[in-house]
């Protein structure tokens, strides 16, 4: 009979799991959908009788809360996840060899800039 030890690469890519195999995160969303979700439920299915429209915004209330709680994407948290999208999505596309653009200094340029700019305007 052989023991096994599980061995994490990254000690902060651990959750600790709480109770019944959740964690603290996954505990708190599965609490909030069941507030949130067990009021829109009572109000639409039972006093409103609107079982579609009901059903509908459930969805649209618990997909969110579900996502924070248990979406992994690339086995980063949502929102950290979120802000590289976002940084890719709407950041500057162009990359320079010597630096980002704003760095290049106004003092006279070398040698072989001033050479490599002469070749350009007379092509």
């Amino acid at each position: 009979m052989a023991l096994q030890m599980r061995v994490y690469k990254e000690i902060h890519g651990v959750e600790a799991k709480v109770q019944w195999g959740m964690s603290w995160r996954q505990m708190l969303a599965g609490a909030l959908m069941l507030v949130v979700g067990g009021g829109e439920t009572f109000v639409f299915f039972w006093l409103l009788h609107q079982t579609n429209l009901g059903a509908a915004l459930l969805f649209v209330v618990c997909a969110p809360l579900a996502a924070w709680g248990w979406w992994r994407p690339k086995g980063l948290m949502p929102e950290k996840y979120a802000v590289y999208v976002l940084r890719h999505k709407f950041g500057s596309n162009l990359l320079f060899r010597d630096g980002p653009a704003s760095h290049h200094s106004s003092a006279k340029p070398s040698v072989n800039e001033h050479q490599s700019q002469s070749r350009r305007r007379h092509a």
